[in-house]
Parts: C-alpha cells; structure tokens; sequence
C-alpha cells in the first residue's frame, strides 16, 4: 500500500484514525473498570509483588498486607484445643482450652466452658470458666458466679468477685465481694466492699494511696 505524502488530505485522515484508536482503547479500558467495580492497579497479586521485588520474603509480604488489616475480634470456640501460649492484640473471646499462658492487649472474655491452665495477662478480663493460673489485668477483673481462679489475681483499677478464688487477691483500687463469691486467701486494697453472704478466709490489708506510694518510692530513688 502506498502513501501520498504530498497529500494533505490522507495527513489529516491518518491522524484522526490514530486519535481514534488511542481514545477508544482508552474508552474501553475506562469501560471495563467500571463494569467490574474496580481498576487493574487495585488487583494484588502476590507472585507479581514477589517477582517485582525480589529481596522481598513472603514472611515481609505478609507484614506489610496486615499492618494494613484493622484488628478483629479473636474467637476461640468450645472444643478447640490449644496446646501452647496464646498471644493477641486484639479484643479474645475463648471458650475451649488452653494448655499455656495468655497474654492480650484488649479485652478478654473467657466463656463458661473455657479451660485455661496457665498464666493469664489482658487489659480487662471477665471469667465464667476456670483459670488454673494466675491472672493479671492492667484494667479491671470481672469473676461471674460461676468462674473460677486457683492461683492470685492483681488487677490496676478494681477486681469484682462474684465466683471462686483460690489465692491472693490484689488491687491498689477497689474490690468488690458478691453474695455468692468464696475467697480462699489474703486481700490487700484500698477499699473493700463486701455483699451480704460473701465468704472470705484470710487476711484483709487496707492501704491508702499514700501509704502505697511511700513504699514504692525508695525503689524508684533506688533505681535512679
């Protein structure tokens, strides 16, 4: 095929037909994404990821993909068994077992059919089942009629005690004692309140603040 470069005219019908083709391949790109509700670009791909950076591990890959995930709740279902420690940022509700310790930055719920036999650490802690550990909450400690604790518990702010403990209980903040709670051990706190019928087979230790900081203080001027 031959072309008339002397010809304005074929000048002019070769460029439209070029603007075309470029606009339409553009239009049809545009009309894909919106027929399947999103862009190529948003489409990840693990192996074109990998193969663009080859120094990346998927262990890295992994990383990088949940520090953009939002935390969800953590559920561990009656029948599940865990042998070894449990570790979580994020809010856990167990109703299974756990041979080991437990640690979780947020709230945690153990179920009335939870069997945990190890040490336990959360911000804020409500047991109905039976923790054969001690257990310790930056926050608060709720213990329902039906929990149980065979070891101490501490708590930071207050410890609310309605089941059975079998150790010390300790808190710098307030302890509440319900009718149907039994506590086998000493309690030290700063106040104490106690439901008629609640039994309580040790020693009661009430501190102020005061006092409490008083006998923290030649630690801290120790260490400084």
């Amino acid at each position: 095929m031959e072309l008339d470069l002397n010809a304005e005219g074929d000048f002019k019908d070769l460029e439209k037909a070029k603007k075309k083709g470029l606009l339409g391949r553009l239009s049809q790109s545009f009309d894909d994404a919106i027929q399947t509700g999103r862009s190529p670009e948003r489409t990840r791909d693990a192996v074109q990821e990998t193969a663009s950076t080859p120094n990346v591990g998927a262990d890295d890959l992994a990383l990088r993909r949940a520090k953009t995930v939002t935390a969800q709740k953590m559920v561990i279902p009656e029948g599940v068994i865990i042998e070894g420690s449990l570790t979580g940022g994020s809010d856990t509700e167990i109703n299974g077992r756990i041979d080991g310790d437990i640690t979780v930055e947020g709230r945690l719920f153990l179920g009335a059919s939870a069997l945990i036999s190890g040490n336990v650490r959360a911000g804020s802690c409500r047991v109905e089942g039976l923790v054969d550990g001690r257990v310790e909450c930056s926050d608060e400690l709720d213990l329902g009629q039906n929990g149980r604790l065979n070891a101490d518990v501490i708590a930071g702010k207050r410890i609310r005690v309605a089941g059975q403990v079998y150790g010390n209980v300790t808190t710098p903040g307030a302890v509440l004692l319900g009718q149907t709670c039994k506590v086998e051990g000493d309690l030290r706190t700063r106040s104490l309140m106690m439901e008629e019928g609640a039994m309580l087979n040790g020693r009661v230790t009430m501190r102020a603040p005061s006092q409490q900081q008083s006998q923290k203080s030649p630690k801290h001027e120790a260490k400084k």
